[in-house]
């Protein structure tokens, strides 16, 4: 068995996941991880997305609920990860005055102490502002982008979050805003600059995040434009292709998931006929015979490569989302995302799964890890 490069502090973590599981000391504390972890500076390599605790909590998926703890943090270091992504909805944030809602602000705080415990690093991420929704449909708000009063106004929430944690160590990025939705791809690069000089009032070397248009996606890096004197911009990109597998069953895309047959990776599409069809998420067509890595994966990796060394040499370039939702096969999950990590390391990219114990798991609800897990932290 090969294992992936591992930070030092990982290594038998690694080894002791690879063997059949990994027990933290009684407790599990965060403070007892970071008790043996070597202090560092962390590279934002391997990371793991905190989804639906800060952000999209609809049903019974309350905002900022106690099943993410400091003890989730420290089973995050253990288990080979170096940094950790939390989507917040900035609506939440805010009170009416447009001043923060400590309140709401408090659980964050909260957690970017754990992440300190356990040297890791942490990204700030706006997963939704006023006039930015990533939704599909037609209700999907994009007005930020040519609205110059919303444009001003993510601004303002943006000055108040950097001077905020101006003070924070280099551990802390910051992503100005989730899978932007410009009409246009170039709407986005005069929003991205405009949130950029608000950061950079309060803090002028903290790493930033600029998006890509139409969620992240990786074929609109084309038309992504980057400050030629600002060395501490870095790119995000987004990847869940083909969405057929990674997505499959999933009930937000498919009308009656059930009757959708398994799909597996690499391997056949089966006969999806019967499968009703979602206006908003149609069906590619053609329908492709087989998925594998060398059509569906490494062509697109290849092309973000090739921009990021002609339009971004020497810039950081993080896959800040991808993932296969859990009723996918395992083995085909493994596969999948093995493929995408591969593909990452080979070109230097980073890279943050979605998501920790959501319906995109690294973990299951009972604790013990999910298959993703495997495809991300071990090689056959």
């Amino acid at each position: 068995m090969t294992l992936p490069s591992l930070p030092a502090r990982s290594l038998l973590s690694a080894l002791l996941f690879a063997a059949g599981g990994l027990s933290l000391p009684a407790g599990g504390r965060a403070e007892t991880a970071s008790a043996t972890a070597h202090a560092r500076t962390p590279t934002f390599m391997r990371g793991v997305n905190i989804d639906n605790w800060l952000s999209q909590n609809d049903g019974d998926m309350t905002y900022a609920a106690p099943w993410f703890t400091a003890d989730d943090v420290a089973w995050i270091a253990a288990h080979g990860f170096d940094h950790i992504r939390f989507p917040i909805d900035s609506r939440i944030w805010l009170k009416a005055d447009g001043t923060l809602d400590e309140s709401k602000v408090a659980p964050f705080d909260r957690a970017l102490a754990w992440v300190r415990q356990n040297h890791l690093g942490a990204i700030l991420d706006v997963h939704f502002l006023e006039g930015a929704d990533f939704n599909s449909g037609p209700a999907s708000d994009v007005r930020v982008f040519t609205d110059p009063a919303l444009m001003e106004q993510a601004a303002n929430l943006w000055r108040t979050l950097a001077r905020r944690y101006a003070r924070e160590g280099d551990y802390l990025r910051f992503e100005i805003l989730n899978e932007p939705k410009a009409r246009e791809n170039a709407q986005l690069n005069p929003f991205n600059f405009r949130m950029l000089a608000a950061i950079r009032e309060s803090n002028p070397t903290r790493v930033v995040y600029f998006p890509v248009n139409k969620w992240n996606t990786i074929q609109n890096v084309d038309d992504l434009e980057l400050p030629a004197d600002d060395p501490n911009v870095a790119v995000t990109v987004h990847f869940y292709e083909p969405l057929l597998f990674t997505h499959q069953k999933a009930t937000w895309v498919y009308p009656q998931p059930d009757r959708m047959p398994p799909i597996p990776f690499p391997g056949p599409v089966p006969d999806l006929s019967r499968l009703p069809v979602n206006p908003e998420n149609p069906l590619p067509s053609p329908l492709p015979a087989t998925l594998s890595a060398e059509k569906d994966i490494d062509p697109v990796f290849a092309h973000l490569a090739a921009w990021a060394r002609s339009k971004a040499p020497g810039r950081e370039i993080l896959l800040g989302e991808f993932g296969v939702y859990y009723r996918a096969g395992p083995q085909s999950t493994i596969n999948w995302v093995r493929a995408v990590r591969h593909d990452c390391e080979r070109y230097g990219f980073g890279w943050c799964v979605w998501g920790y114990r959501s319906v995109f798991p690294v973990r299951r609800k009972d604790g013990s890890p999910a298959p993703m897990l495997e495809g991300l932290m071990r090689d056959p």
